[in-house]
């Protein structure tokens, strides 16, 4: 069930940036929701979606899908943490938000005003900002909207957002960068910066291989299945080598998320309270295989000033599966 609003849209414009409503930013229908979808439960209506090759910037739909005290089971987060490498009880990860919000942006690809084919996007980048702890037992609001489109060498970006709210306060917000292979963005130069205020070049541009080894991960073949059994991302790529070839690839490949959520936990606590993560996705990273963490190092007296780099490669370490930069929220 759904009701329909309207609200201000809103943009920050840059690294912990406040998020109060730009004022230039078009309003924002809102669609509000009574639970998160199932992403599984989306991914008939995935396979169904066509998608166009020509854009403007003023194709996605001007939706925002809310959820209010939008909870969780105990054993839901606690699949997900033993999972991914987090240890049980204390605030619950901040890459799990970006996992609960997963089903509103699966409802929002889907949707018939929807410009793209979802199962078509290659998910490249990433990043998020936690403000404040979350309980285990909190129960946030959540809202999911289409943040903008952007000019790529390779295609088209697509980039949607996410916030989480407890108690009226912003507790979580991120962005998640989809790449449209081959389309084109009618009236707009090809353009590095993405929505957000990310600067996805300082990710992109971090030596992996200077980076010293931290540990060593066997990903075996069952690892997508693993995942979406946890994180509902039922994309048939992650599943096994028959459902990945019949999109192309030659094994399935790990979820970037769970890449990403592997490395964040393996930081532990060099990992500060209120944090901004930005991860860039590099070469697939198929299943079965052995892979490398590498991080930065931090010297007592430098945490949380100094930004962590981290990367995750193959046993050899040109072959970049995923970058990333932590930096401590001021």
């Amino acid at each position: 069930m759904a009701t329909r609003a309207t609200v201000p849209a809103g943009r920050p414009d840059g690294p912990g940036a406040p998020t109060a409503p730009d004022a230039g930013a078009a309003d924002l229908e809102v669609e509000l929701l009574d639970a998160v979808p199932s992403p599984v439960s989306l991914f008939g209506r995935a396979l169904r979606a066509k998608g166009r090759s020509t854009l403007s910037s003023d194709d996605l739909p001007a939706t925002r899908l809310v959820v209010p005290d939008a909870g969780w089971t105990t054993r839901e987060l606690a699949a997900y943490a033993r999972l991914c490498g987090y240890p049980l009880g204390g605030p619950v990860p901040s890459t799990w938000l970006h996992v609960r919000t997963f089903g509103l942006q699966m409802k929002l690809m889907t949707a018939h005003d929807f410009p793209l084919a979802v199962l078509g996007l290659v998910h490249i980048t990433n990043r998020w900002r936690m403000h404040a702890p979350v309980a285990p037992d909190a129960e946030p609001t959540f809202t999911v909207w289409a943040d903008g489109l952007a000019a790529h060498p390779k295609g088209v970006l697509v980039t949607l957002a996410a916030r989480a709210e407890v108690g009226g306060d912003l507790v979580w917000e991120g962005w998640s960068d989809y790449l449209a292979r081959g389309a084109t963005l009618v009236g707009q130069a090809t353009d590095q910066s993405t929505p957000g205020g990310s600067a996805a070049a300082s990710v992109g541009s971090i030596d992996a291989a200077s980076l010293p080894q931290r540990a060593r991960w066997r990903f075996g073949a069952d690892a997508g299945r693993r995942y979406a059994g946890v994180a509902g991302d039922a994309n048939p790529i992650h599943l096994c080598a028959p459902t990945a070839k019949a999109f192309g690839f030659k094994r399935a490949i790990a979820h970037g998320m769970f890449t990403a959520a592997r490395a964040v936990a393996a930081l532990g606590p060099r990992v500060p309270v209120a944090h901004e993560i930005e991860v860039q996705f590099g070469k697939p990273l198929f299943l079965p295989s052995t892979v490398d963490l590498r991080a930065s190092s931090v010297a007592p007296g430098d945490r949380p000033a100094r930004p962590t780099e981290l990367a995750v490669t193959a046993k050899d370490p040109s072959i970049v599966h995923m970058t990333g930069v932590v930096r401590a929220l001021e």
